[in-house]
């Protein structure tokens, strides 16, 4: 009998995994092309929409999308409720990114844009993967969800014509963004730290996160100026981003686009951190130090961790950047990433770690990223936030709390293991600043402990991925955003031999001109006459 209930349970568990899986396919690739998203302004001619074109489009739906907008189109589908911002509502007009009035639903062209775009910073992927005939069909289905599409007449279209971005342009977009006050939610630096942020909810109740300026890859339709001018003009409904049609003028609109096109940074595509060397002076401690200016900065995408449980199907963090130092001694890196509050709790408190390999791979196996394997140790340095007893169960730390860093081991989730206290060789602390963590790691290039600490070299590729834990979503072990490997590469001094070979060059090359001259003085090029 209970080897009877547990085959049972143990088919049901497997029936159950695969259910999970089945429905969150989608979402991975979501993740997987997060950083790749073009959004696609140019549409093909419509297919007729007649009854045969919506019951194809029903077949469509049920195959592609009720998992997650539910059978009925009510974003209620059984992978909803691991998804942040949830699936769209059909039944309701909570459609974004529209060509249309605030408060309109969009049209058919809208619709099939964000099919095959998707929408960035969501777990709506792109489905330019089935064909055009299929994208129209599914819209005219999802069309009957609601019943405003037959009651609307065609809505006017915004026009969305092309304004060159000048520095008189930008600068009059800085005054128009103070005096509008966007950075209420987007904050001052358009980190969406805006003090209004936390409180900020949906027309339905649902939190809302106000964007990060910054990061042009998170911007939903688009982040050129003119998808940013379209979404200033038309706003998103039911959202707190209203339309701002009315309170300013089309030039005024393109000066704010503009500006806010000018706040995002671009993701960079490069897979070696550069770690330059120090010459002169100590490696930073602190993380506001100018000394850090030196080091080229990389932007790493990161995903939720989706392997073990507690599986991130929808990470807070999604990027970080990270630069690094050395000298004859040590090396230090600086990690920084947006994290809109400071909010730290005795299990849920902001994290970041840096994971190597304890032995550099000679060929291009290596551990496992995700917290080594079996096969391959792993060396951790994992920063936590300050909280102390006393602050309340939930508090917002001082920024200027260094933080706790500690060294561990890994060979596996279920493999960790503390190093001892004399072995604790990581040095750093944490800055919060204006809605940014900023993180420096300090150790020695080398330490006594060869087997359970990486042994940094010059010159060589070393392997590196990051793990980053916000504990204002609740991250805390597994549930995390992580990366696959990259690579550090301390950058080799220049040796001293290179100064003199360009010195002898320039003395024999002064040296021969001085010849060739004082030749010429004594030997002078007769004339033509003279040959006569």
């Amino acid at each position: 009998m209970i080897k009877l209930f547990k085959s049972k349970v143990i088919n049901f568990s497997l029936i159950a995994f695969g259910i999970v899986a089945f429905c969150k396919a989608d979402m991975v690739e979501a993740q997987a092309s997060h950083f790749f998203r073009t959004y696609k302004r140019e549409t093909p001619q419509k297919l007729p929409e007649d009854q045969n074109a919506v019951a194809e489009g029903k077949k469509v739906y049920e195959k592609r999308c009720w998992y997650c907008h539910g059978i009925t189109g009510t974003g209620d589908g059984p992978s909803s409720r691991t998804m942040f911002p949830r699936p769209r509502n059909f039944t309701r007009n909570e459609f974004k990114v529209r060509s249309t009035p605030f408060g309109s639903v969009p049209t058919d062209e809208d619709l099939f844009r964000i099919i095959t775009s998707g929408i960035e910073g969501t777990a709506m992927p792109f489905w330019s993967t089935i064909s055009e005939a299929e994208r129209w069909q599914v819209i005219y289905y999802i069309k009957t969800f609601n019943e405003q599409f037959k009651k609307e007449t065609a809505p006017a279209v915004l026009s969305v014509e092309s304004a060159v971005a000048t520095q008189e342009s930008i600068d009059k977009g800085r005054e128009l963004f103070k005096q509008v006050k966007c950075f209420n939610c987007h904050g001052e630096e358009g980190r969406g730290n805006g003090p209004l942020t936390v409180a900020l909810q949906t027309q339905w109740g649902m939190p809302y996160r106000a964007r990060d300026l910054t990061q042009s890859w998170n911007y939903k339709g688009g982040s050129t100026a003119g998808d940013i001018y379209r979404t200033i003009s038309t706003g998103f409904n039911e959202t707190p981003m209203g339309s701002y049609k009315e309170t300013l003028s089309d030039e005024e609109r393109w000066s704010l686009a503009h500006y806010v096109e000018s706040l995002s940074k671009k993701m960079a595509s490069d897979v070696v951190v550069k770690v330059k060397l120090l010459e002169e002076g100590e490696l930073p401690d602190h993380p506001a130090d100018e000394v850090w200016g030196l080091a080229a900065p990389l932007e790493i995408p990161l995903a939720g961790q989706i392997v073990a449980h507690p599986r991130l199907w929808e990470p807070a963090i999604d990027s970080m950047m990270i630069r690094g130092l050395y000298n004859d001694r040590e090396i230090a890196f600086l990690v920084e990433w947006d994290d809109r509050t400071n909010l730290q709790e005795d299990i849920f408190r902001d994290a970041v770690s840096l994971q190597f390999p304890v032995k550099i791979p000679e060929s291009l196996k290596k551990p496992y990223f995700g917290m080594g394997d079996s096969g391959g140790v792993v060396n951790l340095w994992q920063w936590k936030a300050c909280w102390k007893e006393g602050f309340g169960s939930i508090a917002e730390m001082p920024a200027n709390e260094p933080g706790e860093i500690v060294e561990l081991n890994a060979k596996g989730f279920k493999k960790i293991s503390i190093q001892s206290p004399e072995n604790q060789d990581v040095m750093g602390e944490g800055l919060h600043d204006n809605g940014r963590w900023k993180v420096v790691f300090k150790r020695p290039l080398k330490t006594e402990d060869g087997k359970k600490d990486i042994q940094f070299e010059i010159g060589k590729l070393i392997p590196i991925a990051f793990a980053v834990w916000d504990g204002s979503n609740g991250d805390a072990g597994s549930q995390k955003s992580v990366s696959s490997w990259y690579y550090i590469l301390l950058e080799k001094p220049m040796p001293k031999t290179v100064f003199v070979y360009v010195l002898v060059a320039v003395v024999m090359g002064a040296s021969v001109e001085l010849w060739f001259l004082a030749r010429l003085r004594r030997f002078p090029p007769k004339s033509e006459e003279e040959d006569q």
